[in-house]
């Protein structure tokens, strides 16, 4: 199966560029599709196996019309209901090879079918859904990124962009929104970010951030943000060493009036290293609680650098800066009712309220481990400062963009995957369970947005 650190790393820092292709190479089934012309195949084949269950369902159709007959308003109640009760359609991008394949469709859809109908896009890149489009950002291996913005309608996202917008070199690949007039784009390697019209995808400021390099730094990588009261928080990771995945020893943030675009003032913490993901695509390293208080996360680069602290930190609502009394760190938690001094959590997740993120357990200190399956979904508990295993068997840690809290609110969903194959699950936030909601035979689940306007 494809790697999520093919895109991750690869497009985030080029460090790992090599080792991304390699890796997610290696890591593919024998019965994996390469292409797209591997895609149309495998749907074929997909649906000659389905055929076997044509007459039995139906036979079941029949049958259910017939029962319909036999009262109109039982009909109309019928019809009445189904009306209502549409089912739920999602943005999901399936990886293959050098590209991911995306589109809109519902979870009950047969996969191989639907995504050969899926708009081609390059691996390395982030997708999001706002007002009526989807948007993809994509980076090439010379950093070069291309925002695209695709209409949807009747329930399709249209196969060519209505509008573009081009970056040159500075590796874009994180996007956030703000309304329907504001937009931006950050660059890893560009020390600024930019303002955009999300209808047009016209520059309309930039915000340059080279005065806030920190001393040992080579580029302060804008990444993971939220938006609170007005203001973007914006964390800034300050990279060491590329090629180790040295990121800063402390958490500094920006804070950017979303207004007038203008950097209002840095603010730095010690309890963690730099905090914020060098490529996160899905901005879930960082998040506001209903409570209204920003945390942050810090991987402190990924387990490499010595004596740096991983953990979450916050900003309390109100409030500006960071709070010096509060840190989480994870390898202080009890997981599975034992102490663990060697797991992080990897970039990616979603806040699922009531202090309870949902994202990965592992641990790096062994980068052999990339595309082994020994990474576990868990549920953070901020509040209580504790750590639980999803009812999953364990995975690689690239699903990262996968997971989205879904439009109900009430439940998650996330792309997963074994040695036995992969799917699309739920976790269902009150009762703790998970159920599979769609097997994935062409390519990795990859994004999975649910369309909520």
């Amino acid at each position: 199966m494809k790697s999520y650190k093919s895109l991750i790393l690869t497009a985030a820092l080029g460090l790992m560029l090599t080792g991304c292709g390699d890796d997610s190479g290696s890591n593919a089934p024998a019965d994996e599709p390469k292409s797209s012309s591997s895609v149309e195949k495998t749907a074929k084949s997909s649906s000659s196996v389905k055929k076997e269950n044509k007459s039995s369902s139906s036979s079941a159709k029949v049958s259910s019309s017939s029962a319909k007959s036999s009262s109109s308003s039982s009909k109309k109640e019928e019809k009445s209901s189904s009306s209502v009760k549409e089912e739920q359609k999602y943005v999901i991008s399936f990886m293959m090879d050098a590209s991911q394949f995306v589109g809109v469709t519902t979870l009950s859809a047969d996969q191989s079918k639907v995504v050969k109908n899926f708009v081609e896009a390059p691996n390395s890149g982030s997708v999001a859904y706002f007002d009526g489009s989807v948007y993809i950002l994509a980076t090439d291996n010379a950093m070069n990124s291309t925002l695209s913005r695709y209409e949807v309608k009747d329930g399709k996202m249209a196969d060519k962009p209505v509008a573009t917008a081009k970056f040159t070199g500075t590796n874009a690949i994180v996007m956030k929104i703000v309304d329907k007039n504001k937009m931006y784009v950050e660059h890893s390697f560009g020390d600024g970010i930019t303002a955009l019209d999300p209808k047009t995808l016209k520059t309309t400021a930039n915000i340059d951030l080279s005065s806030y390099l920190e001393e040992g730094a080579m580029t302060t990588v804008p990444c993971s943000a939220v938006i609170r009261d007005g203001k973007m928080y914006v964390a800034l990771l300050q990279l060491v060493d590329p090629n180790a995945m040295i990121v800063g020893p402390r958490g500094s943030v920006a804070v950017i009036d979303v207004k007038t675009d203008k950097v209002e003032k840095i603010i730095n913490e010690d309890l963690t290293a730099a905090v914020g993901y060098l490529d996160d695509m899905n901005n879930t390293g960082a998040f506001v609680d209903e409570n209204g208080d920003i945390y942050f996360y810090s991987d402190a680069s990924l387990g490499v650098a010595e004596g740096q602290k991983e953990g979450f930190v916050r900003i309390k609502k109100g409030e500006t800066e960071f709070d010096k009394d509060w840190v989480f760190h994870l390898n202080d938690a009890e997981y599975n009712g034992k102490k663990t001094n060697s797991n992080y959590l990897m970039s990616g997740g979603a806040y699922l309220g009531n202090g309870e993120f949902l994202g990965f357990f592992g641990s790096f200190e062994d980068r052999t481990n990339y595309n082994n399956y020994e990474w576990e979904f868990v549920v953070i508990n901020l509040y209580k400062k504790t750590i639980k295993k999803l009812d999953l068997s364990p995975t690689i840690p690239w699903f990262a963009p996968s997971i989205h809290l879904d439009a109900d609110g009430k439940s998650a969903v996330l792309g997963h995957a074994d040695k036995k194959g992969g799917a699309i699950y739920r976790y269902d936030i009150a009762s703790g369970k998970v159920k599979k909601e769609m097997d994935v035979t062409t390519g990795t689940a990859y994004y999975i947005v649910p369309v909520q306007d």
